[in-house]
């Protein structure tokens, strides 16, 4: 999407192969705004070369007085990248309700589109801003909405020149004309699109590219079609989702953390579905069963980081409490080495650091859960909405179905205690370092035996 923040910036900030290198950036970027584009593709794609195409990164990398980086360079392995700076990631960060965008029209990629002055561009644009808001072929706009003043970057004559060029070029998809207000008199441009342009747009497919990427480089070489990786991405986004609407109106450290571990929990299960899936080819034929297999591996995972947290935040804490450690500040205070604030100013990011743990933690932990009581619930509700059409056979299809979610959950669970056993920190007690897997698991069971009492009253019952 062409979201306020980057069309503002486009309105009045970019070059004519700028403004054509911000809508490639939009169109090839992933869930967290990366350009998925090495710099020779890039350049082919926006229709410059790469010398050309390397000042503008230049520029946009750059500070820009009070406007932001366009890029943000980030290291991808041994490859630089760039990330997109203007409004939010992708697909996953913005507001339905409130967020105003303008969809990636087919035009605007078009060879007769980037041949346009910026002028043009920029006038088309607007039209097609406002279309996509008001969600109509024939849009408006008063003459001082595009010529407001002196300082605009369009003249009367700029604008006319725009609107014939527009027309030679792309008469076929829009005609923009002059009118007035039956009552005020005032001028207008109206313009009109051809029906269909408005359902005509392209779709970002930068993530579907790395998700067939990843699971190449894990070793399965074969086509992951697209109905399959819809429902693999379905699963993406849930987790990128879950965990940036916990971090809402929290600091940018915690919500940079959670989009970052949401990318590595999905990204390493997709690296282990490829691997599985040698062996699991008949996934591919049924999407929802892939992306179920992948759903369970990203539990896993994010199951696994939760105790990682956990521990952390344990490990802090522990410190913190540590006798010896506020000795060595009292002593130093005492002899004058530091003052109150700069006590404060030592123990304070230790404290954020901990906070920022502890809350990452209940963040997965409730993920967790969730995923967890969802598997189970389907069960108990089929049984509860359908328990006079079910088999003795059925029956025990879903108490194993039930049995298996348990087991597997013990025994992952029991993986990771022996793990933190062998290599957590030994600083932290025992009993300390170990209660969250402990306490987790006495729920679970407390969970799971109930569930269990709970199908067999609907088994007897039905």
């Amino acid at each position: 999407m062409i979201y306020e923040e980057t069309y503002q910036y486009l309105l009045r900030n970019v070059s004519s192969t700028e403004f054509d290198t911000c809508l490639y950036a939009l169109l090839h970027s992933d869930w967290d705004g990366v350009i998925q584009s090495p710099l020779h593709m890039m350049a082919r794609g926006v229709g410059t070369t790469e010398k050309y195409l390397r000042q503008i990164i230049h520029k946009f990398t750059a500070p820009q007085g009070s406007l932001k980086k366009v890029f943000v360079p980030v290291h991808q392995g041994e490859d630089v990248l760039y990330k997109f700076n203007l409004g939010p990631a992708s697909n996953l960060g913005y507001n339905r309700k409130t967020d105003r965008y303008c969809k990636k029209y087919r035009f605007f990629y078009s060879a007769a589109f980037k041949a346009l002055t910026i002028h043009g561009k920029r006038l088309l644009l607007m039209g097609a801003f406002r279309m996509s808001v008001l969600k109509s072929e024939e849009v408006l706009f008063d003459y001082h909405e595009i010529v407001p003043d002196s300082r605009s970057p369009f003249t009367r004559q700029r604008l006319l020149d725009a609107v014939a060029a527009i027309h030679d070029a792309l008469g076929h998809i829009v005609t923009i004309s002059f009118a007035s207000r039956t009552f005020s008199k005032k001028e207008v441009l109206v313009f009109t699109f051809t029906e269909g342009v408005l359902e005509e747009y392209k779709e970002n497919r930068a993530e579907r590219t790395l998700l067939r990427r990843t699971i190449f480089n894990s070793g399965y070489l074969g086509h992951i079609n697209d109905s399959v990786c819809r429902e693999l991405e379905r699963v993406g986004k849930y987790i990128f989702r879950s965990f940036l609407q916990e971090a809402t109106n929290l600091s940018h450290d915690i919500q940079k953390e959670l989009q970052k571990l949401a990318r590595f929990i999905y990204s390493h299960s997709l690296k282990k579905f490829g691997q599985a899936l040698p062996a699991n080819k008949q996934l591919l034929l049924a999407p929802k069963q892939a992306s179920a297999y992948l759903s369970k591996i990203m539990y896993n995972e994010t199951l696994e980081q939760m105790i990682k947290y956990a521990h952390q935040a344990e490990s802090i804490k522990s410190l913190l409490e540590r006798d010896h450690f506020h000795r060595t500040i009292s002593e130093k205070a005492l002899r004058r080495e530091v003052n109150d604030l700069e006590m404060d100013e030592h123990i304070e990011p230790i404290l954020r650091k901990y906070h920022q743990a502890d809350f990452i933690r209940h963040v997965l932990n409730d993920w967790c859960e969730t995923w967890l009581i969802s598997r189970v619930k389907t069960v108990t509700d089929e049984f509860r909405a359908e328990g006079k059409r079910k088999s003795t056979e059925d029956k025990q299809v879903a108490a194993e179905y039930m049995a298996r979610i348990r087991n597997d959950t013990y025994g992952q669970l029991d993986r990771l205690l022996t793990l933190l056993l062998q290599f957590g920190n030994h600083a932290v007690a025992p009993d300390v370092r170990n209660f969250p897997l402990t306490k987790k698991k006495e729920t679970l069971q407390s969970y799971f035996a109930i569930q269990k009492e709970r199908l067999d009253v609907l088994s007897i019952s039905s």
